[in-house]
C-alpha cells in the first residue's frame, strides 16, 4: 500500500508542468490570481496566472468588474527562440487583440510600444510593472499621443488567492 502511494507521488509530480526557464521573469505572478482598483473607484481587474501546455507558455485570464459592460481577456506568455524574448498575444471578449514583448527590468517587467487594435482602430500603447514585496505589484499604462505619451491609468495589484485551471 505505501509502495503504491509513493508510486502514485512519483508520477504525480512527474507530470507537473514546469515553466520554462525563459520565462522565469513572469514566475512571480503564476500560480495566483491579482486584484487591482481603477482609478475610477469602482472598477476592479483580476489577472490569474497559470502554466499552459506543459510549462510552455504562461496563461494569463483576466475580468473587469464592476464597469459599464462585461469585459474579459487571456493573454499568453511565451519564448520566442528566433527574437530571444518573451512574447505575448491578447485576446479581449469584444474581438480587439494585442501583442508586444515583456522585458524583463530590475524589480519588474516593461511592456514597450504594444500596437493595440481595438473597435476597428488601432493605439499604441506601453505599461511597466513594478513589484511591491512578494504580493504586490504597481501596474502604469500610457498611450501615445502625438510625439509623447499620456498615462491612461495606474493600478496597484495585490495577490488574490490561488490561480485555478480554466
Amino acid at each position: 500500500m505505501a509502495a503504491s502511494l509513493l508510486l502514485a507521488l512519483a508520477l504525480q509530480s512527474a507530470a507537473a508542468p514546469q515553466l520554462n526557464p525563459n520565462l522565469e521573469p513572469l514566475a512571480f505572478v503564476v500560480g495566483s490570481c491579482w486584484r487591482g482598483t481603477f482609478p475610477d473607484g469602482r472598477q476592479t481587474d483580476t489577472h490569474c496566472f497559470t502554466l499552459a501546455y506543459g510549462g510552455a507558455f504562461i496563461r494569463d485570464r483576466h475580468v473587469v468588474e464592476n464597469g459599464p459592460r462585461p469585459y474579459s481577456g487571456e493573454t499568453f506568455y511565451r519564448w520566442d527562440a528566433a527574437a530571444r524574448q518573451i512574447r505575448f498575444d491578447y485576446y479581449a471578449m469584444n474581438g480587439n487583440y494585442s501583442a508586444g514583448q515583456a522585458i524583463p527590468e530590475a524589480n519588474g517587467l516593461r511592456f514597450p510600444d504594444e500596437l493595440v487594435t481595438a473597435n476597428g482602430q488601432q493605439m499604441t500603447i506601453r505599461s511597466s510593472w513594478t513589484r511591491d514585496g512578494a504580493d504586490a505589484y504597481h501596474v502604469i499604462a500610457e498611450a501615445r499621443q502625438g510625439e509623447g505619451w499620456r498615462e491612461l491609468w495606474r493600478m496597484r495589484m495585490v495577490r488574490s488567492g490561488p490561480a485555478r485551471e480554466p
